[in-house]
């Protein structure tokens, strides 16, 4: 039987363990309201736009979005969890790469590949990021690096047939 949602938690949960964002706060709500957002998102354009999207598999992926780059878990580990590959590919396109690129060629990317649940999920997580609550956390440059692809990820979407916010 294939991961849950809640699976998927548990398992962002226990990998992020411990870690806190720049406040000090659990990580784990940051990536609680990046699932959150995404979810409505993708649940917005399977039932409203009529995308061929899976909401679970994006649910998932959401929960997962920062296993592969800051904790030791592997792309393998997800698939051996028996995460599908779906949900495995969102989350390695979200994932930083080898490759030395700059933040607005991996939002590029991520563009290319066509992939409507990852863009949805990376909205999600800069409009999180970029919060006016969390500045003081991530820095001018960085919220200002989040704000700047925003505008991209959601043409990116819309060119896809995403009509939600």
């Amino acid at each position: 039987m294939p991961p849950s949602n809640s699976d998927a938690h548990q398992f962002a949960a226990q990998a992020h363990a411990g870690q806190v964002d720049k406040a000090g706060k659990p990580y784990i709500r940051h990536v609680n309201r990046v699932a959150g957002a995404a979810s409505g998102r993708a649940t917005h354009a399977f039932e409203k736009d009529g995308l061929s999207i899976n909401p679970d598999h994006v649910l998932q992926a959401a929960y997962l979005h920062d296993v592969l780059e800051d904790t030791p878990t592997t792309a393998d580990d997800l698939l051996k969890a028996g995460y599908a590959p779906q949900v495995v590919k969102m989350v390695q396109l979200l994932s930083k790469s080898d490759e030395e690129l700059s933040y607005a060629e991996r939002i590029g990317t991520l563009i290319r590949s066509g992939n409507i649940g990852a863009i949805l999920i990376k909205l999600s997580d800069n409009e999180d990021n970029a919060r006016a609550d969390r500045q003081l956390q991530t820095g001018a440059g960085l919220t200002a690096r989040y704000a700047a692809s925003m505008p991209r990820l959601r043409d990116a979407a819309t060119a896809l047939g995403y009509t939600g916010p």
